[in-house]
């Protein structure tokens, strides 16, 4: 019974996604003029669910004020942004707490022209130049080089395993992920990284015990193994390049950092979420991070700030965070989707969103979540997702 969730929910007795779903079913009733049952608990009920849902979006006094002071048909009209923000923010799509309550039409977007998620592919190119397809390979042995056997595992992990390297040449690898694929490879050396769509990591066969060095572009996750030499601890670094301008070296102090440094982001943004890692610029500017901080490079500069580290390796988690505004969001489901997105005239400018998705979804369920927010529609004609008010 709806009232039993009310009486639960004013005490506070319900989960989150319970709470989502009774606020989300609270604002479409508001929305379609219908009122509110038990009624006896309507005023009391109407402030609570309003105030809290401004805590949830996070909005300032200044944009909106409290429920006090709203009449009905204003909040109504607020309202329908809002509840799609709490839709995507729980991650439940436009579930309703009674069986037959359907979607608008005008949210849908047309499932003729639906696109799967992205998957796990990429391609291997050898030093020698042979190329592998990694998603046609079956699990197991894949090549030997230079002393390194390199195989595919169950989970489909590349992985490099060294068994005799002593007087072998050392040779460079890179594995390649086209737009729409991510894959994880372990190194000679037993760090992981992991590679987002459009990314490439460039290796040695073989690591020297003076350092070991790669080569990124696009976005990686890396965990980095210890390795002791004859001198101690081997230094492990990433070179990081954005494009022919722009790029960064990240001497790794610690184990566990992402790298975004796609050519059509405005910065080079490498988070740090465990060790220490020092960022530097054309090896003069440097900046030493601490775990759950942020360095944006940028306009030959580097700015450090603090993190929002679930929504950095969302995509390594198989999810979408959208904490960010529309066309931000709409670059990564561009390279997760292998699409083309068309802003026409009308497309919201600063559109700010919030909320969780799982990355395992059609891009429809993505588009029309986001298109809840009424403030912006999608038509998906083949791969191109074309953007409108």
């Amino acid at each position: 019974m709806i009232s039993e969730f009310i009486r639960d929910y004013l005490d506070n007795k319900l989960t989150s996604k319970q709470n989502a779903r009774l606020e989300t079913w609270y604002l479409l009733k508001a929305e379609e003029n219908k009122s509110v049952d038990p009624p006896m608990e309507y005023e009391k009920l109407e402030a609570k669910i309003w105030n809290k849902i401004l805590s949830d979006v996070s909005q300032t006094e200044a944009e909106l004020p409290k429920v006090q002071k709203l009449n009905r048909s204003y909040k109504r009209i607020i309202s329908i942004g809002i509840a799609a923000s709490l839709l995507l923010i729980a991650g439940i799509g436009y579930l309703m707490l009674r069986n037959n309550d359907t979607t608008p039409d005008r949210f849908v977007i047309a499932k003729k022209y639906d696109l799967p998620a992205g998957t796990d592919k990429a391609i291997l190119t050898l030093s020698d130049g042979r190329v592998i397809d990694l998603n046609k390979d079956a699990v197991g042995k894949i090549a030997n080089e230079a002393g390194i056997e390199i195989t595919k595992s169950a989970d489909g992990t590349l992985v490099y395993k060294a068994l005799n390297t002593k007087g072998k040449s050392v040779g460079f690898n890179t594995i390649t992920t086209p737009v729409g694929g991510q894959y994880a490879v372990i190194l000679p050396d037993g760090s992981k990284v992991w590679l987002n769509a459009g990314s490439s990591l460039k290796y040695p066969t073989a690591f020297a015990t003076s350092g070991r060095s790669v080569t990124l572009t696009g976005e990686g996750y890396f965990e980095v193994a210890h390795m002791e030499g004859p001198n101690g601890r081997v230094p492990f670094s990433v070179l990081v390049v954005k494009n022919q301008t722009q790029s960064e070296k990240v001497e790794v102090l610690g184990t566990h950092f992402n790298i975004n440094a796609y050519a059509d982001e405005p910065f080079i943004n490498t988070t740090l979420l465990k060790g220490s890692v020092s960022v530097a610029l054309n090896d003069n500017k440097t900046r030493l991070l601490k775990p759950g901080q942020l360095a944006k490079l940028g306009n030959q500069n580097i700015e450090v700030q603090q993190a929002d580290t679930e929504m950095a390796v969302a995509w390594k988690n198989g999810a979408f965070v959208f904490r960010e505004d529309l066309r931000s969001a709409m670059r990564k489901v561009a390279r997760w989707y292998d699409v083309e997105i068309v802003y026409e005239e009308t497309a919201p400018e600063n559109l700010m969103l919030g909320g969780w998705m799982s990355r395992g979804t059609n891009i429809s369920e993505v588009l029309n979540h986001i298109q809840l927010t009424g403030k912006v529609h999608f038509k998906l004609e083949g791969r191109r997702v074309i953007v409108s008010k």
